[in-house]
């Protein structure tokens, strides 16, 4: 698997588990009767949300730029090859 391709999908993962952890925390909230817990658990949900947004956004702008750029990541290729000694 190219490492591009691992980092994105444990990107996604986070990604997906903090916007599980929101909807989780907002659920819990409705159960709960302690005022005091649910607001905790309604920052909870949305401090998760907002992290899932950020994250979200973060990876928007990656794949954008790695789209806006493909050559960049060819030539960085092809400087790590060696260079063939053409006297011998």
């Amino acid at each position: 698997m190219h490492p591009a391709l691992k980092a994105e999908s444990i990107i996604v993962t986070i990604l997906i588990i903090c916007i599980f952890l929101s909807f989780y925390f907002a659920y819990l909230s409705f159960q709960e009767i302690n005022e005091t817990l649910k607001k905790q658990l309604v920052t909870l949900a949305t401090y998760s949300l907002i992290a899932g947004i950020v994250i979200m956004a973060c990876m928007t702008i990656y794949l954008s730029l790695k789209r806006a750029f493909p050559k960049m990541e060819t030539r960085q290729k092809r400087s790590k090859e060696p260079i063939e000694d053409k006297d011998t």
